[in-house]
């Protein structure tokens, strides 16, 4: 018998099972992560910037203030300050996870000025070799060398992209909030209610935190997740053309 939809994305599920151990890790707070999750859809062009921000802050304490406290002359930094070092750390945290998202988004630039700039070369490729001396042909080319077309074409391409990358940031990182955020409040509308009002749906594998989620089940999740991301696109884009 040929596998069911059903089936198939049950056995996709099964695969990612570090993904589900860490979702039922939160299980217990579920009345907290499903409203977090469901504002997350709703508000996700607000709420998108503040996940920037608590990456952001979260890092710093996690992973720069400790390779920073590997230099002494770090240490007697703090030392000579006249705040206390928990002050310190906070306020540096603070400008970090501020700075978070102007970082992401200089980077998504970069990615897109080298993205562009492939595509150029390429296209340059592609017209040298299907039709030679083409741009030999073109006056306005005629003063430039021939080893500066390439990356005439480079950077005209890749400002193109990032420009296009830059204006389109915010809408990719909301449809990703969006994305995200419905999964995982699918996930937690499911298992509260079997949890909260005891509905036997499927074999309740959910509250067993059972790595093998029944089809129905599984569907289940499928059809809130839609139901929440058809939500998020209306809050989140109502006024867009």
């Amino acid at each position: 018998m040929e596998e069911t939809l059903a089936s198939t994305l049950s056995n996709i599920v099964q695969q990612s099972t570090e993904s589900l151990q860490i979702l039922y890790s939160y299980s217990n707070s579920w009345y907290i992560i499903l409203p977090v999750s469901l504002i997350s859809v709703l508000f996700a062009k607000k709420v998108s910037k503040v996940i920037f921000f608590i990456l952001g802050f979260l890092s710093s304490y996690v992973f720069i203030i400790p390779y920073l406290q590997q230099f002494d002359f770090v240490n007697k930094l703090l030392n000579q300050i006249k705040v206390k070092q928990e002050i310190s750390f906070l306020i540096f945290s603070v400008i970090i996870g501020i700075l978070t998202y102007t970082f992401f988004k200089s980077s998504a630039q970069i990615a897109g000025f080298i993205l562009g700039g492939i595509v150029g070369i390429e296209i340059y490729g592609v017209i040298s070799n299907f039709y030679p001396g083409f741009f030999e042909s073109l006056n306005i080319l005629k003063n430039i060398d021939t080893l500066y077309i390439p990356w005439i074409f480079v950077i005209i391409f890749g400002i193109i992209v990032s420009i296009l990358i830059t204006k389109s940031f915010d809408n990719v990182v909301s449809i990703l909030t969006i994305l995200i955020s419905s999964a995982i409040a699918g996930f937690f509308t499911l298992y509260a209610l079997e949890y909260s009002l005891s509905l036997k749906i499927g074999e309740n594998t959910l509250l067993k935190h059972n790595t093998n989620i029944s089809d129905i089940e599984l569907i289940t999740i499928i059809v809130f997740s839609i139901i929440y991301i058809i939500l998020g696109f209306k809050f989140n884009f109502k006024k867009s053309k």
